[in-house]
């Protein structure tokens, strides 16, 4: 997931109000308790984050809201926030820290740091446990994120009905492009020399090296592979792969597959798995023009019917919680 700018605020923002929210517990803060959820409480310090993220919002948004208002939306938004994450609790949903990761280094990146380390330095040199408390936000926010989505995509389901009614609709063809889209394919083969406990890496090279000096002497790839190459599954379609597009195949075999000329084979090159030689037999245009408008009206149709079936999903989770407001 992106992180943008917004989010980056935010997940700053509730890092410090969770920092807040410790010292309270412990004792060490004057913060009064404005709300209970169930077994959670809302701080003071908390709501008053969440009102200057929401005013922050309205403005640029040029929405007039008063303090009133703003004040409720926070309180509900943070009444919210609470039910969800104990239903992630709950679940037992794992994050998955190359994830995490990730997102906290563009939160770094925004601020011009480029390592996690000397983010983690910066923050906690700021104040004590800044980094963790951060962290568990931007975990936090990934697992709601997790949980909404499911919760949403079972609550809503679109026909395939559905879908061609508003595609034929005056509204779909203003905001669907009716502009034919084509992508790029290759048909490919390979020979691969796995890099595995039976064979080490020198050894699939020399495999592989062996084999590509065949090539060059005329010998023909589709019987090489067929005899030789350690993938089961494509050796027993003589090294075929059939046809790929961008993004299916690993990073090392999609660039190499991109500048071999068709009918043409590569040099030896190395991934993850391996050591392969690629051919591309074949390359052309696929016409997908009927998915992309299928795909953009399932997610047009998506997005509208969302905002009510979060709001359901939200009143079924309040009217199943303690939830007392202190004024």
């Amino acid at each position: 997931m992106k992180t943008t700018f917004k989010q980056t605020l935010l997940a700053l923002a509730l890092a410090g109000s969770v920092l807040t929210a410790q010292a309270s517990i412990s004792g060490s803060s004057t913060d009064g308790i404005v709300a209970v959820v169930n077994d959670e409480i809302i701080l003071k310090s908390e709501l008053e984050t969440a009102r200057a993220i929401i005013a922050a919002q309205a403005s640029e948004k040029g929405i007039q809201a008063s303090q009133a208002q703003i004040t409720q939306k926070a309180l509900d938004e943070l009444i919210a926030r609470k039910l969800q994450l104990a239903l992630v609790n709950r679940a037992g949903m794992v994050a998955n820290d190359n994830i995490i990761n990730e997102q906290i280094l563009q939160i770094a990146q925004a601020q011009g740091i480029n390592t996690l380390s000397e983010f983690q330095a910066k923050l906690d040199g700021e104040k004590a446990g800044s980094y963790a408390a951060l962290r568990q936000s931007v975990i936090e926010n990934a697992a709601l994120s997790a949980m909404w989505q499911n919760q949403i995509s079972n609550r809503i389901h679109i026909s395939s009905q559905e879908i061609a009614s508003f595609l034929n609709s005056p509204e779909a063809k203003q905001i669907i492009s009716q502009e034919q889209v084509l992508i790029p394919e290759w048909q490919t083969s390979h020979i691969l020399a796995r890099v595995d406990d039976t064979q080490s890496a020198a050894m699939a090279e020399q495999k592989i090296n062996a084999l590509y000096a065949e090539l060059q002497k005329g010998a023909n790839f589709a019987s090489l592979a067929a005899t030789y190459s350690d993938d089961p599954g494509s050796a027993s379609q003589y090294g075929s792969l059939g046809w790929v597009n961008e993004g299916q195949m690993v990073p090392e075999f999609e660039a190499m597959m991109k500048k071999t000329s068709s009918g043409d084979f590569s040099t030896p090159f190395r991934s993850q798995f391996g050591w392969h030689i690629l051919k591309v037999d074949n390359t052309r245009q696929r016409d997908i023009t009927a998915q992309y408008r299928q795909n953009a009206a399932r997610e047009y149709l998506f997005a509208r019917q969302a905002p009510q079936a979060e709001e359901d999903w939200l009143q079924e989770l309040r009217s199943g919680a303690y939830i007392k407001i202190y004024e």
